[in-house]
């Protein structure tokens, strides 16, 4: 199978545990540290994706106390500036970084190197969290499989 086919669920890992959107910041911190600093995703009601915590997220949760500032849109910049940010959903990264199940290889490297980021969160018609797909994933299955 040429690589342009490979459908994404051949590659990514099965669904990664998911956080609600009021997990309280010292809890995302506990989890973080207990993960490996791997991204946590934020989930609503039947699994549906609302977005995923970073590193960097939890940085800008208390980059005003260092200096660091935010550049997102669409988070709660005014609990951040304020210093209140108090659960995942003030600081999460929304949903822009996501890949349909139905999606292949290829679309999943283009959206990586669109959006600069190697860590994609696979989702199914409905919005569910369904899997989880890094470019090390890509790389890894493109050299067994005799593509690279």
């Amino acid at each position: 199978m040429e690589p342009t086919e490979i459908p994404v669920t051949a590659v990514m890992s099965g669904a990664p545990s998911t956080i609600p959107p009021d997990t309280p910041l010292p809890e995302i911190f506990e989890l973080f540290s207990q993960t490996g600093c791997i991204d946590l995703v934020v989930s609503g009601p039947e699994n549906r994706f609302l977005g995923f915590i970073t590193a960097l997220d939890l940085l800008t949760a208390v980059g005003h106390v260092i200096g660091v500032r935010s550049r997102k849109r669409t988070t709660c910049i005014d609990c951040l500036l304020r210093g209140d940010a108090a659960v995942a959903a003030d600081i999460m990264t929304r949903g822009h970084i996501t890949i349909p199940d139905t999606a292949t290889v290829r679309e999943a490297m283009e959206a990586m190197e669109r959006y600069r980021y190697p860590v994609l969160v696979v989702v199914d018609g409905a919005g569910a969290v369904v899997g989880r797909i890094e470019v090390c994933m890509i790389i890894a299955h493109l050299r067994i499989t005799g593509h690279l």
